[in-house]
């Protein structure tokens, strides 16, 4: 077997990034389609609008977060985060402050778990104008389905 001297570490993090980016853009198609019934072909477009969706609501929940006044001093704050990054290692158990970013990750998915019920209300609201925008868009194809037949009629006749 021979191996392949130009292929180093930067090739194989490149082939791996592919890999990765490849299996979660099909994790994307399978969860707009069984969230949505979306085809591969509109699944971009329902991307879209739902980022855009979630950058609404994050900016709307920054605009609310940024006028209210913290009653809280900066070293309450850095004692309180303290406490709850010793509480979320000594929960997960003693092997865990091996793991480098384990915190972080554990801070993500707080964050996420408290950002949920908005994506979800995000989401509604996109399936919901989503029916809004297919019926409109139905009236509209009737409408010009029946003048075009009218046009018709009268050229005919």
């Amino acid at each position: 077997m021979e191996t392949n001297a130009g292929f180093g570490k930067s090739e194989l993090f490149l082939t791996d990034a592919r890999l990765a980016i490849g299996v979660l853009n099909h994790l994307r198609y399978q969860a707009l389609n069984r969230a949505f019934g979306t085809s591969r072909e509109q699944a971009n477009v329902l991307t879209a609008i739902v980022l855009l969706g979630a950058a609404d609501g994050a900016y709307e929940a920054a605009r609310r977060i940024g006028g209210l006044r913290p009653h809280v001093s900066g070293g309450d704050a850095a004692l309180g985060a303290i406490a709850l990054r010793d509480a979320s290692l000594s929960f997960a158990g003693p092997n865990v402050r091996a793991i480098p970013g384990f915190a972080t990750l554990v801070a993500v998915a707080i964050l996420g778990g408290f950002a949920a019920p908005a994506v979800r209300r995000t989401a509604h609201k996109v399936r919901v104008a989503e029916q809004r925008l297919r019926a409109f868009e139905g009236r509209v194809r009737s409408e010009r389905i029946r003048r075009y037949a009218d046009a018709r009629a009268r050229a005919s006749a």
